[in-house]
């Protein structure tokens, strides 16, 4: 029998964690670097400014792939109070929660070798010292502060974070571009609206996914609210420093272009610090992910005990520093972008499944039929290198929400033991 997850400590007045204890996590993912290359990716293909219109939909389809799955981890009656890792069992037949779940471990061991190589080669610049020693100084501190637990890299995240929100603005400032960096106009043909909406899908995707472990335990909708905003508001504006950098320097390769001659003495101390939060996010998101796998029985959050923490957080990090000390960063982006494809089209019908149940319905483990054709459909849009995949298998795999939810409430959805539907005279 599963044991029950448990309960975290209390930090509100009415029980549960207030935003501020998860607060590192969304703000780090808001302010990575990642968001000022997508400003500069879609204000590129609109003559150097942002459309409004895009960053309003943008935004609003961003919260909404945050809150969905995010409210999941809430405490009861609001959520389940579990993070990803208990959940996926919940909502999913065996061997596809097993799949998903090692998918994302996966790829939290991609996206820390990319974040770590990337913040460990700035690292290395600031200290005149080879790549993989500043790999090493990044490396080193975040796995002691994930194995010794209790949530102590919130507070680092936060901290690192704001040194990064300052350095955008000084970025803003030291290099505004000639004309503003957004433009009312809703210019271009559908596609590339269709682009740009996939960027800013693409950006929250597997955050998105793994929304609860960094939801668990909060009080209520408010405190959601209140982290989605620090996701999703900074990203924005990210975006636009981001088109305004491209727009001034001529290339949408904004990292590059800060750190070079004509860029920033401080933009390697930007890079390194706005990896740090993603990084810790990664590894604690990932190792609820690789808890699953370990042998003996899981303890708390899946990851268990102290040994068993510590045995899922290398299992995250070893290979993802080697990821990162081989600079895989410069070759890795593309193989992320697969995964990221795969894994968002699972939120829609667990999202309309949390729904039936809060609603007092008997839970049922979402049927596969249902989420992996919209997988199916944005993995190949990518690799065939369509840049509206993302929004396209979420169209896809809400449509066969939609249907499944039909089939319900006509009657006819009496399901075989594989959860494919069952067609009956």
């Amino acid at each position: 029998m599963r044991s029950a997850p448990a309960r975290p400590r209390a930090s509100g007045p009415g029980g549960g964690r207030t935003w501020r204890a998860a607060a590192g996590a969304w703000l780090g993912i808001g302010t990575a670097p990642g968001a000022l290359v997508l400003g500069a990716q879609v204000g590129g293909r609109h003559g150097g400014a942002l459309p409004v219109p895009v960053l309003v939909v943008g935004g609003v389809v961003m919260a909404a792939l945050l809150a969905a799955q995010g409210r999941l981890g809430l405490r009861e009656p609001a959520g389940e109070n579990a993070g990803m890792a208990d959940l996926a069992p919940r909502y999913l037949a065996p061997v596809a929660e097993r799949a998903s779940t090692a998918l994302l471990a996966v790829a939290m061991v991609g996206w820390f070798g990319f974040n770590v190589g990337l913040g460990g080669a700035a690292a290395a610049a600031l200290g005149g010292v080879p790549d993989a020693a500043g790999v090493a100084v990044l490396t080193v501190p975040t796995v002691a502060l994930l194995v010794a637990g209790g949530g102590r890299w919130n507070a680092v995240a936060v901290a690192t974070t704001l040194t990064a929100v300052a350095l955008i603005g000084i970025v803003a400032v030291r290099l505004a571009p000639p004309a503003p960096p957004v433009s009312f106009a809703r210019d271009g043909p559908p596609g590339v609206l269709a682009a740009d909406l996939a960027g800013y899908i693409g950006y929250v995707s597997v955050f998105a996914v793994r929304a609860p472990d960094f939801t668990v335990g909060l009080r209520g909708r408010r405190d959601l609210a209140a982290c989605v905003a620090l996701l999703v508001v900074p990203a924005l504006a990210a975006s636009v420093v981001g088109a305004g950098v491209a727009a001034a320097s001529g290339s949408t390769d904004v990292v590059a272009v800060l750190a070079g001659p004509d860029g920033l003495p401080a933009a390697n101390l930007f890079v390194a610090a706005s990896v740090i939060a993603p990084t810790l996010a990664a590894v604690h998101s990932g190792a609820l992910a690789a808890g699953r796998f370990l042998p003996g029985p899981p303890g708390p959050g899946r990851a268990g005990g102290a040994g068993r923490r510590a045995a899922a957080v290398l299992a995250i990090a070893v290979p993802g520093a080697v990821l990162a000390a081989l600079r895989v960063d410069r070759m890795l982006l593309e193989w992320l972008t697969v995964l990221a494809a795969a894994l968002p089209a699972l939120v829609p019908p667990m999202a309309a499944e949390f729904g039936r149940r809060r609603r007092g319905r008997a839970g049922r483990p979402v049927a596969t039929w249902i989420w992996a054709p919209g997988a199916a459909v944005a993995v190949a849009l990518t690799l065939a290198g369509h840049a509206a995949a993302a929004p396209a298998g979420l169209v896809v795999s809400t449509a066969a929400t939609l249907v499944h939810a039909w089939f319900r409430r006509s009657g006819r959805d009496e399901m075989s033991t594989s959860g494919w539907p069952e067609i009956r005279p």
